[in-house]
């Protein structure tokens, strides 16, 4: 390991913050609290669902939302109904100073149904003072 020790304490600091926020948007998700979603993410943070294989150049999306604002709309209007119950699988993450990215496996069965969804992860965080923050999502949904 390179790297004065306070340097790769911040590191494991950081990437653990960075896990703890992919599986809050997982909880937020499986409990339906998606007013906590907000929170989550960076002032213009994005979330993109694509169709695909992710380590492939071909996809297809799916849905854009362009504010974290839009996509906890978009989830609000399916409150009550069936929803994904997600477990993140696999998650690594890259810390760059000021930004990360992470990479992981989500398996989610849709409640009240015998569907299940898998796919990964491709994120991207950016620190904002102390806190880290989604700067982006995508999901790709193996099709």
């Amino acid at each position: 390991m390179s790297g004065s020790l306070e340097d790769r304490i911040a590191r494991i600091e950081a990437q653990g913050a960075v896990a703890d926020l992919v599986h809050a948007y997982a909880r937020a998700v499986r409990r339906e609290a998606y007013e906590d979603i907000l929170g989550l993410f960076a002032d213009g943070g994005t979330f993109e669902v694509r169709s695909g294989q992710p380590d492939r150049a071909e996809f297809a999306v799916r849905q854009r939302f362009e504010s974290p604002q839009a996509l906890v709309a978009f989830l609000m209007e399916g409150k009550g109904r069936p929803h994904p119950v997600p477990l993140i699988h696999n998650l690594m993450v890259e810390v760059r100073g000021e930004a990360a990215s992470a990479n992981a496996m989500m398996v989610a069965s849709i409640t009240g149904t015998d569907k299940v969804v898998t796919g990964e992860y491709h994120d991207s965080f950016v620190r904002i003072g102390s806190e880290w923050r989604f700067a982006a999502r995508i999901y790709t949904v193996f099709g």
